[in-house]
């Protein structure tokens, strides 16, 4: 019993150093979360877990994703990135940049996504209802309900603009989760 108890501890040096790099990696192949899953053969549950530094990311996982751009799991998981001027010529990365050159969702430069995280962002600081601790499904309810909202704006890219602010802005935080971790709750604090 104490064996999973250590082995279920999140190692939080390994995994914001993982998180810092896909989020490196993913900018540096303007890939969005959904592209990035796409990209390597892993779920977008897998991409969100590892960017928010919610579990430790399997090895086999961290090398799919290591392999994919040309990397060692080692270059992902114990220091931040150096030399990634390579990736955006990647041929593997050109090809399926080509594959999928209609599909927006999967490219942070051709995304909608990219403009509804601007319009999220706003909603959240404007709104006094989000200092309050709401989950994902109530959040995207009270922005859809903005006189402000466009119907360009899909669920999706909602969600991911949450899920992108949570990382890149210290306002949002997620206080808390279900206790089986699959519900979380997030909260500004401003």
């Amino acid at each position: 019993m104490i064996d999973l108890l250590i082995m279920s501890k999140l190692d939080t040096k390994r995994a914001n150093t993982l998180s810092n790099n896909i989020q490196l990696l993913m900018e540096k192949s303007d890939l969005t979360i959904e592209g990035m899953a796409e990209f390597v053969s892993i779920s977008k549950a897998t991409v969100n877990r590892a960017l928010l530094r919610l579990s430790n990311i399997s090895p086999s996982i961290v090398l799919e994703i290591a392999d994919s751009f040309g990397l060692t799991s080692n270059e992902l998981t114990d220091k931040p990135l150096k030399m990634t001027d390579h990736i955006s010529s990647l041929d593997k990365l050109l090809i399926f940049k080509e594959k999928n050159k209609s599909n927006f969702s999967l490219f942070k430069s051709e995304s909608e996504k990219h403009n509804a995280q601007l319009f999220v962002k706003s909603q959240l600081l404007e709104d006094d209802y989000f200092k309050s601790e709401r989950r994902m499904k109530e959040i995207i309810e009270r922005i859809r309900q903005s006189p402000k909202f466009q119907s360009k704006f899909t669920k999706s890219a909602l969600e991911q603009s949450v899920k992108r602010i949570l990382l890149e802005e210290e306002f949002f935080i997620v206080p808390r989760k279900s206790p089986n971790g699959k519900v979380f709750y997030y909260k500004v604090i401003a």
